[in-house]
């Protein structure tokens, strides 16, 4: 349907699982996905966790600001009750559950650093960067990897030490203009994410002709899917990855 375009899954599947759970990613081996994107923060005392937000409450039956805990105060979290009671029991996944996951699924990987928030921030995003290398660097080289942020800082930081990943920026549509492409090169960054909304053939075709890629988030529409791969849009984030790839054996 879409050659050699990216789908990329979400969060994994959160319509069928909930978002970020290795019970999520796992239903992921029903489909066709090549692809998925996943969120990596970090407590205070050093461990990489897969969650989106700054703060436990959405999507845990714990409170707090991840980044002002220690790992063992949240390793007990549920991440899956509030979906449905057949997630009931799914724990916080770690960066080495991510690894373990696509060494044995092969599925392509976008990591997404989270801004750190709190008075440690800035020492614990360096060592985030650094733990978070070791851990990628024990991916198969078959598994393709990019490294996403919507903060430049933690990009840069990123970059600085493991240049041999694909980055990209993410941008959401009020803080593109003026100076998208100083800030993906002060970064390293050569693929754009950008918001789906108010997005145009003129903005995409003007990022493409100056060599960058575009991925597009979130497009759940496939009318709106078809519209953006025929403007050329390399890829596209998606929470029903599951219904533009199909299950296997189908």
């Amino acid at each position: 349907m879409h050659k050699g375009k990216k789908i990329i899954a979400h969060r994994g599947l959160p319509v069928l699982a909930p978002e970020n759970t290795m019970g999520g990613f796992k239903l992921m081996e029903k489909y066709n996905v090549d692809w998925f994107e996943t969120d990596v923060t970090s407590t205070s005392d050093g461990e990489l966790v897969i969650i989106h937000d700054d703060y436990l409450d959405r999507t845990t039956n714990k409170s707090g600001e991840v980044s002002r805990m220690n790992y063992s105060e949240i390793e007990d979290a549920d991440t899956g009750f509030w979906f449905s009671s057949k997630y009931d029991g799914e724990k916080l996944p770690t960066m080495r559950d991510i690894v373990d996951f696509v060494n044995e699924t092969k599925i392509n990987l976008n990591i997404e650093l989270k801004g750190i928030t709190g008075p440690e921030g800035n020492k614990l995003a360096d060592g985030l960067v650094y733990k978070l290398k070791d851990l990628l660097d024990q991916i198969d080289p078959s598994v393709e990897i990019i490294i996403s942020s919507f903060n430049s800082i933690m990009l840069a930081k990123m970059h600085n030490i493991a240049p041999e990943y694909e980055y990209a920026i993410l941008f959401e549509q009020h803080t593109l203009y003026p100076d998208w492409q100083l800030i993906a090169d002060a970064c390293g960054a050569k693929t754009v994410h950008l918001e789906s909304e108010r997005l145009t053939y003129d903005m995409i075709s003007e990022i493409k002709k100056r060599g960058y890629n575009v991925n597009v988030w979130t497009v759940n529409d496939h009318g709106r899917a078809n519209e953006l791969f025929n403007w050329g849009v390399d890829g596209i984030f998606t929470d029903v990855a599951d219904t533009f790839v199909g299950e296997k054996g189908e």
